[in-house]
C-alpha cells in the first residue's frame, strides 16, 4: 500500500480547485471496521490529523468534510495507516478487516474508481518485482521483450479507463509518469541483478540505447518526493551508479554487497549530483539506514555514519539517524538484551531477560505480512526439530490487541508455548531496531546478544545455530 500512498500524495497535488480558493466543496467518508482494533479512527489532512471519527455499536464511522481543501488524507487504526484521494462531491466508504489491513481494503462509492484504478496499477508493481526476480538470468535481449510488452499493457489498460470514465488530464499524466518510471526502475534493477549477482558480462554488453533515458532523469524534482515510482527508481539508479563506480574503482568483476566502499559510493554520487536539499536529504537518509540495520562491522557502520552526518543538512533526519545508530552499537554482540516486557497467551507478564535462559532466538511477525508470519512458523517448526538445545521465541509487533493476537494463532494452528506480544510495541520496536521483519535476534543462556542481525531464511542462519547449539 506503500505504493498507493505516495500516488496519492501527487495527484491530490494536482487535483482540486482554482489554487486561489482555500476550499472547494464538500465531501463524505464513511466506513466499517472488521475487528477492530480500538473504538476510533483519526482522519488526516497533510499528514496532521484533523478529527477523532469513533466507531458505533456496528463498527462503523462517518464524517462530513463540509470545506475540502485540496491535499492529501489519510486515516489510522491500531497503528496502520492508509491514504484516500478524496475530492469535492466525493461520498467514499470505506470497508477493511485489520487482520489483513491492505488486502481487505475495499473502496466504493463516489471517488471510488481512482483509487480502485491505483491499488490495481500499483498491485501489479509487486508482482513486477517478482518477474524482475525470475528474470534475471535472462539475456538483456529477451529481457526486454518482456519488459517492454508489460509496459504496452499498462498503457493500453490506461487507455482503456480514459475512454470509459473520462478522468482529468492531470490524472493521466501522473498514470503516464508511473507507467514510465516503474519501467525506468525495472530496467535499473536488472542491470545491477544481472552484472551484479550472476557472472557479469560487460556492462556495454547491454544494448547501446539501455540507459537512454537517463538523460532525462532530473533528480531534483521536490514535487515528486513522495510518488513511489520516481522515488523507487532513484535507489536502484544510485545502486548502479555506485556498483559502476565500484568496478571502475575496484577493477574487480563481481560486486561484493557488504563493501563499506560500495555503500560510500552511493551517499557521494547522492552528494554531487542532487542539488535539492530536500531530495538530497531524502535520498541519503534510507540507504545509510538500511546499511546500519544489516552491517556487522562496527567499524563500517562508523564510517557510513560519518559520511551520512557530513553531508546531510537536515537536523530531523539527523536526529532521526542517530538514534538508530547508537541503538544499533547497544545491541553490538556481548551486550544484553534490553530488559522490555512481553505478554504471554495468557496475559501474563514477562520480560525479555526472563525467557532467554538457554541460547534463544528471538523473531518477529506481524499480521500485517502474514506470508512472513506463516513462513518464519513453518523455518522455526522446522529448525527446532534440528537444534532441541536452542529456545525460538516468537514475538509480534502490532499494536496491542489481545483478540486479533490470539485469533490469528489459533486459525493458523500455532503452538502457543512460545507466543508472546510487546506490551508496549512501539518503545520495544524503537528499543531493539526492529525496521525490517526478518530481523532476528539471538542470545546465549547469559542473556548476552550473539547477533541482533540474523535472518531466518539465510543460508548462514544454521552455521549460527551450529555455533551456539
Amino acid at each position: 500500500m506503500k505504493q498507493l500512498i505516495v500516488i496519492i500524495l501527487l495527484i491530490t497535488t494536482f487535483f482540486g480547485c482554482n489554487t486561489n480558493e482555500n476550499a472547494c466543496g464538500h465531501a463524505f467518508i464513511g466506513g466499517e471496521i472488521i475487528n477492530p482494533n480500538n473504538k476510533y479512527v483519526t482522519l488526516y489532512r497533510d499528514a496532521s490529523p484533523i478529527d477523532t471519527l469513533y466507531l458505533d455499536e456496528n463498527n462503523r464511522f462517518s464524517y462530513q468534510i463540509e470545506s475540502l481543501n485540496p491535499g492529501l488524507h489519510s486515516f489510522n487504526h491500531g497503528g496502520e495507516y492508509q491514504v484516500m484521494i478524496i475530492e469535492p462531491n466525493d461520498s467514499i466508504m470505506i470497508r477493511l478487516n485489520t487482520i489483513d489491513f491492505d488486502e481487505s481494503l475495499v473502496f466504493s462509492g463516489s471517488g471510488s474508481k481512482k483509487n480502485n484504478y491505483l491499488i490495481n496499477m500499483f498491485l501489479k508493481l509487486e508482482e513486477e518485482e517478482h518477474f524482475v526476480y525470475e528474470s534475471s538470468k535472462l539475456n538483456p535481449k529477451k529481457f526486454l521483450v518482456k519488459l517492454d510488452s508489460i509496459k504496452d499493457e499498462k498503457y493500453q489498460a490506461l487507455e482503456n479507463f480514459k475512454q470509459k470514465y473520462l478522468p482529468t488530464v492531470f490524472f493521466i499524466n501522473v498514470a503516464k509518469t508511473g507507467i514510465d518510471y516503474s519501467y525506468y526502475r525495472d530496467k535499473e534493477i536488472y542491470a545491477y541483478r544481472y552484472f551484479g549477482i550472476n557472472e557479469p558480462l560487460p556492462l556495454d554488453s547491454l544494448p547501446s540505447d539501455y540507459f537512454d533515458f537517463r538523460k532525462e532523469i532530473d533528480y531534483n524534482r521536490e514535487e515528486l518526493k513522495e510518488f513511489y515510482p520516481y522515488f523507487n527508481f532513484l535507489f536502484p539508479h544510485f545502486n548502479n551508479l555506485a556498483m559502476e563506480k565500484y568496478f571502475k574503482d575496484n577493477a574487480e568483476k563481481k560486486l561484493v554487497r557488504t563493501n563499506i566502499n560500495y555503500h560510500l559510493n552511493k551517499l557521494e554520487l547522492i552528494n554531487d549530483m542532487v542539488e535539492s536539499d530536500v531530495m538530497k536529504n531524502i535520498l541519503l537518509k534510507f540507504p545509510t539506514i538500511n546499511f546500519l540495520n544489516y552491517s556487522t562491522s562496527f567499524e563500517d557502520s562508523e564510517a557510513m555514519f560519518n559520511s551520512y552526518i557530513e553531508k546531510n543538512t537536515s537536523k530531523q533526519n539527523a536526529g532521526y539517524v542517530t538514534t538508530i545508530y547508537k541503538t544499533l552499537n547497544r545491541l553490538r554482540p556481548g551486550n544484553n538484551v534490553p530488559d522490555i516486557e512481553i505478554l504471554n497467551f495468557k496475559n501474563e507478564a514477562a520480560t525479555l531477560n526472563s525467557v532467554t535462559k538457554k541460547p534463544t532466538i528471538l523473531y518477529f511477525w506481524t499480521s500485517a505480512n502474514q506470508y512472513h508470519f506463516k513462513n518464519s512458523h513453518a523455518k522455526v517448526k522446522e529448525l527446532k526439530a534440528l537444534y532441541p538445545s536452542v529456545d525460538f521465541i516468537s514475538i509480534n509487533i502490532n499494536s496491542n490487541n489481545e483478540p486479533n493476537w490470539k485469533l490469528l494463532l489459533k486459525q493458523n494452528n500455532i503452538d502457543v508455548a512460545n507466543e508472546y506480544r510487546f506490551r508496549n510495541p512501539e518503545i520495544a520496536k524503537k528499543l531493539l531496531a526492529i525496521r525490517y521483519i526478518n530481523k532476528v535476534i539471538v542470545v546465549d543462556r547469559n542473556d548476552n546478544i550473539i547477533s541482533s542481525n540474523a535472518n531466518l531464511f539465510k543460508s548462514d542462519f544454521k552455521v549460527l545455530l551450529d555455533d551456539i547449539k
